[in-house]
């Protein structure tokens, strides 16, 4: 048989809920959608795929009943999506008062914040003032004023996936590929794939033990990526970097961005993306034992040079300001060729006027008349980074006294944890690896599951009978891993992200989004947690 058909079997006679493969997935979308069969024809292919392209726990997420302290004590608490729960205290009323009152006096005194000329079309890449706005806020914050952020080479648009997706469409062609260590936000695959038609490229990363320096991407690992893209046809044309880390919580350091860089920089044609998000929301320091937080522009600073044509930044407010609602997100740019290309199709996703306004006065205004050097947002990040800082160590505290391993983590939203001992993969025990010292070569745990098709053309060229091995082994994790997450869903009340849907190289690693809860869902959070640490291992 050939690995297709191994796949196929494997997948078809599919144990529990995984027999669900994404083929079937866009089957069952397509049925869903469509009985009537007269309605197929109207429909797209690319139409059909795009829901299977987004990662499965966010439908979980929102099919689950969630917690609420009076109506659902007892429901499930979503700890999965990227959001920021803490700070609406800061920001509801900062808000409101903006959208209700005349702009302040710094602003030009009371011409208002909605003016007449904001009924009309804009500039399809952003207001000038918020786009001053925006870039001075980059150059604080992301850069430290290390690096100058033109406002005339930013485009701000309907959220970072909207300004990252455009970014690509300027960069690469259909068919061509990004490069992303691995493991890494799960919608990167839909922002890239559904209409760029991009191939995402997973980078093999992790070495060593259970630490950060084993996750940071090297030269090495970058160079066995990019040849494996080559030896199946695809063109890499983009390295997409997130740094802090989603969903590990760590800032990469100045030597290993600069490594990538460089190692970038010796291929033809490759640009560098660095997502820097949650640039705003770093809670620990050196002092902590976590690397600083670097920005790509502060590495070009430190060099003496610029970003060029082919480094680019990405910021938005959705994370460092809980501002998902909002949809403002930047892209910094000094490639020129791009820059027209860029605003054309910013068309399409731009940010309404009001929204515009509003994000200028969050990122100018003065905290008080009393404090006139004092801005506002600075002074919201750093009660935000208090609270990230309150809620790390309250979490890890409980996770260090039940035993539970994570990741030392100082930035973001999110802690990577531990629970491989959990995997129950029943008498047979966990399956036996070829090479036992690494996961390099070994098919991801989500990766298994892909259609049979996609499947053969990953492993071209390789020993068929090894890779059949590989991926036999690759549905048992993947199923053992799903058991675990339905497990701590319906036994323990915790959603959270699975290691899957981030393309981790190994079963049983966990992301879990602390900031996603109120004060209140928390401290019940906490309970669960403990009560999860207590429980038996499976190994």
């Amino acid at each position: 048989f050939s690995v297709a058909n191994d796949i196929s079997m494997l997948v078809s006679s599919g144990r529990r809920v995984l027999s669900v493969t994404r083929a079937r997935l866009l089957s069952t979308v397509a049925v869903a959608s469509m009985e009537d069969g007269s309605l197929r024809a109207h429909v797209s292919r690319r139409g059909r795929e795009a829901p299977a392209l987004l990662p499965r726990y966010l439908s979980d997420a929102r099919g689950v009943e969630t917690f609420d302290a009076v109506s659902r004590p007892d429901g499930v608490l979503q700890l999965s999506v990227a959001e920021n729960q803490m700070i609406s205290d800061w920001l509801l009323p900062r808000i409101r008062s903006i959208a209700a009152s005349p702009a302040s006096d710094a602003h030009g005194g009371g011409a208002g914040l909605f003016e007449q000329a904001d009924i009309f079309y804009q500039q399809t890449h952003g207001t000038p003032q918020c786009r001053a706005a925006v870039a001075a806020h980059m150059e604080r914050v992301l850069c430290g004023g290390s690096y100058p952020i033109d406002p005339d080479k930013l485009v701000v648009g309907a959220g970072c996936n909207a300004v990252l997706e455009n970014l690509l469409f300027a960069l690469a062609d259909a068919g061509e590929g990004v490069l992303v260590p691995r493991p890494y936000y799960a919608a990167f695959e839909f922002d890239l794939r559904a209409r760029a038609a991009l191939e995402v490229l997973p980078v093999a990363i992790r070495r060593g033990g259970f630490e950060a320096s084993g996750y940071y991407p090297t030269a090495d690992a970058l160079e066995a990526a990019y040849a494996s893209a080559l030896s199946r046809g695809i063109a890499p044309r983009v390295l997409l970097l997130s740094s802090p880390n989603n969903p590990l919580g760590f800032c990469y350091p100045e030597e290993v961005l600069a490594e990538c860089w460089d190692w970038a920089e010796s291929k033809e044609n490759l640009h560098v993306i660095s997502d820097e998000i949650y640039a705003g929301s770093v809670y620990r320091t050196p002092a902590d034992g976590q690397p600083p937080w670097t920005s790509l522009a502060t590495v070009a600073a430190r060099r003496g040079r610029q970003l060029g044509p082919s480094a680019h930044l990405v910021w938005a407010l959705s994370k460092d300001f809980a501002l998902s609602g909002l949809r403002v997100g930047a892209l910094y740019t000094e490639n020129e060729a791009i820059r027209t290309p860029l605003q054309k199709l910013n068309d399409l996703c731009q940010v309404g006027s009001p929204t515009q306004a509003i994000v200028s006065r969050l990122l100018t205004d003065q905290l008080d008349a009393a404090t006139p050097r004092k801005l506002w947002c600075a002074a919201m990040e750093e009660a935000n980074a208090a609270r990230l800082r309150s809620r790390y160590d309250r979490l890890t505290a409980v996770l260090d006294q039940g035993g539970l391993r994570y990741l030392d983590a100082g930035a973001g939203l999110f802690l990577w944890i531990d629970l491989r001992p959990f995997l129950s993969y029943g008498d047979s025990g966990p399956p036996q690896r070829e090479n036992s010292g690494s996961w390099a070569g070994a098919v991801g745990v989500e990766e298994a599951l892909l259609p049979a098709r996609e499947a053969e053309q990953r492993v071209s060229g390789e020993s068929r009978v090894a890779e059949s091995r590989k991926l036999r082994v690759g549905v048992v994790q993947a199923e053992a891993e799903r058991a675990l997450y339905l497990r701590l869903i319906h036994e323990f009340g915790l959603l959270l992200t699975p290691g899957a849907s981030m393309r981790s190289e190994e079963p049983g690693l966990f992301r879990c989004v602390f900031s996603a809860a109120t004060e209140e869902g928390f401290e019940v959070a906490l309970q669960r947690f403990a009560r999860l640490a207590a429980a038996p291992r499976a190994t």
